[in-house]
């Protein structure tokens, strides 16, 4: 499956500009430019101004800091303390799919549901957090919870190729080669020629026997992917296929 998303600033809090001893504190833009130009700096500058207002840009753009500085467990712990004051169920749910991405980044799917599932709570019908939650049972090999998500997903969200592309991925994981043929095909429908749907539909073909097909598929993207990952699978996939010729 595609990689987890890196998280990133969601919620637009309110930032107006604070006044201390007749100094302006930081805001949250500088804040977050700040941690993307030196995270060091920029936790300092987040800790510094949580210390002087109860503003939670400040906890945020801490957070933000820590997981740019691969602080996962931490940035983990202060967004949950953040959540927990967070009155809001859409706000709250926003975090909760951030805190969710955090715990992918630090390797505990386990704790990643459990956050996805919180944000679920607050709104179910949400194609994203279910596609994230997807992910997070799909890396604890639980295929058939991971197709229930993205089938909820593509119901909500029908013009999405990657939900389409992850759903197949998860139904031939699940032994569902069939299903996963149809909506591979919904995807390449949606995004025409794209190299990571083809390498898919190839790996599809393959298991429902069309080694033609899944060979057409393969070149096609060795042929036009750019270089990088995609590229080297289609390359390995067209190799092994090579091997196993007359099998």
């Amino acid at each position: 499956m595609p990689p987890i998303r890196q998280v990133a600033p969601l919620l637009a809090f309110s930032l107006a500009l604070l006044a201390t001893g007749g100094a302006r504190a930081i805001t949250y833009g500088e804040c977050t430019a700040l941690v993307e130009q030196s995270p060091g700096e920029g936790y300092k500058a987040a800790i510094n101004w949580a210390a002087r207002t109860d503003d939670p840009g400040a906890q945020h753009c801490a957070v933000l800091a820590e997981v740019a500085l691969q602080r996962y467990a931490a940035g983990a712990e202060r967004l949950s303390r953040l959540i927990d004051q967070t009155a809001n169920p859409y706000e709250a749910a926003a975090l909760l799919g951030q805190l969710g991405n955090i715990r992918m980044l630090d390797g505990k799917p386990d704790l990643a549901v459990a956050a996805f599932t919180r944000a679920l709570n607050n709104t179910p019908n949400d194609p994203e957090t279910l596609a994230d939650r997807a992910r997070a049972y799909a890396a604890l090999g639980h295929w058939p919870r991971a197709v229930r998500d993205l089938d909820a997903a593509v119901q909500i969200d029908d013009g999405d190729p990657e939900l389409y592309l992850l759903f197949a991925t998860a139904l031939r994981e699940a032994g569902k080669p069939d299903e996963a043929l149809g909506a591979v095909e919904r995807a390449l429908r949606l995004a025409p020629d794209e190299p990571a749907i083809l390498l898919e539909r190839g790996r599809i073909r393959l298991i429902r026997g069309d080694r033609k097909g899944a060979g057409q598929d393969w070149q096609a993207v060795k042929a036009n992917a750019p270089a990088g990952p995609i590229r080297d699978a289609a390359d390995a996939s067209l190799k092994a296929l090579e091997k196993t010729k007359g099998q």
